[in-house]
């Protein structure tokens, strides 16, 4: 009796551990397909009340759908501490996230595919109010 409970929990074990190896790997080939990957350019101004919830979004969506996001947020001379916080929330899970600032006299970042390989990139406006809405689990 004792010897057919060890085989069953042997069998059960050894079927866990077969399902946790597929997993991962299904998620490394998911990982390096560029379609699971994207980048978020996000152009702040005195975002200090939202900037966060903004990146927790992100790091939410990102952890939910198994895509890989980048962040980068450029800073358009704020007078408060949007980029303490952005520097804070830095180490924040699912997402790599790049700051510095932005001035508005520079170019707009547009929406594209980029090389082959890159992941589009999505650029978002802060500053404009409906803009909000692009990021994901974010309603205006």
């Amino acid at each position: 009796m004792v010897a057919h409970l060890l085989w069953i929990l042997a069998v059960y074990g050894i079927a866990a551990l077969l399902v946790h190896v597929i997993h991962a790997r299904h998620l490394r080939r998911k990982s390096k397909d560029p379609k699971r990957r994207m980048h978020y350019v996000l152009i702040t101004s005195n975002h200090e009340r939202q900037v966060e919830w903004y990146l927790r979004a992100l790091s939410l969506y990102a952890l939910m759908s198994g895509t890989r996001i980048r962040v980068t947020v450029l800073d358009d001379q704020s007078h408060d501490d949007t980029l303490r916080i952005v520097e804070r929330l830095t180490p924040l899970s699912g997402i790599e996230l790049v700051y510095g600032t932005w001035r508005s006299g520079n170019s707009p970042l547009h929406d594209t595919d980029g090389e082959a390989g890159a992941p589009p990139i999505m650029t978002i406006d802060l500053r404009n109010p409906l803009e909000a809405i692009r990021i994901p689990y974010v309603q205006g």
